[in-house]
C-alpha cells in the first residue's frame, strides 16, 4: 500500500467516524454509499493496465451517481447536490476515456483518483454545516388541496 492509498483510508475513517458521530440521517447514508463504493472500487478495477477503460469501476461510479442523486432529491441538504455533481464528473471522465483513451489517460487516472476526496469533502462539509438539521424536505405544495394554495 502506498502513501496515497493510506492517505485516502485515514480521510474516509475520519469522514466516515464523523458522519456517524455528528452527522444526521443524510450524513450517515452518504458515508455508508462513499465506503461502500471506497471499498468495492479496488476489486473491480482492472490492474493489467490502465489504459484501457475501468468498466467495473464505471458502474460503482454509476450506482454512487444513482445513490447520491437519490439522497440529493430525498433530503433538504446541499452537500448531496455537491457531491452528486463531484460523481457526475468521474462518470463523465469514464465516458470521455471509452471516446478517446490516448488523449485522456492523465485526466481519468486524476479523475478516477482525486473525486473520491471531494466526495468526502462534501460530506465532512455536511456533517459541519448541517449535521443537527432536520432532515427530511418539507412538503410541496403540489400535495397540497387546491383550496389552500396561494397564488400570491
Amino acid at each position: 500500500m502506498h502513501l496515497g492509498q493510506v492517505v485516502g483510508w485515514a480521510a474516509l475513517a475520519l469522514t466516515g467516524g464523523a458522519a456517524l458521530r455528528r452527522g444526521g440521517s443524510p450524513e450517515r447514508q452518504g458515508a455508508l454509499l462513499i465506503g461502500a463504493a471506497w471499498i468495492l472500487t479496488p476489486l473491480v478495477e482492472l490492474r493489467e493496465s490502465w489504459f484501457q477503460p475501468q468498466l467495473g469501476i464505471l458502474a460503482v461510479d454509476m450506482a454512487t451517481l444513482l445513490g447520491l442523486s437519490i439522497l440529493a432529491i430525498r433530503y433538504d441538504r446541499y452537500w448531496p447536490i455537491c457531491a452528486a455533481a463531484f460523481q457526475a464528473i468521474a462518470v463523465l471522465t469514464h465516458l470521455a476515456f471509452l471516446i478517446n483513451p490516448n488523449a485522456l489517460y492523465r485526466a481519468y487516472l486524476f479523475g478516477n483518483f482525486s473525486i473520491g476526496f471531494l466526495l468526502l469533502g462534501a460530506i465532512l462539509g455536511g456533517v459541519i454545516m448541517e449535521g443537527g438539521a432536520p432532515p427530511l424536505r418539507r412538503p410541496s405544495a403540489w400535495g397540497r388541496s387546491s383550496s389552500s394554495r396561494s397564488w400570491l
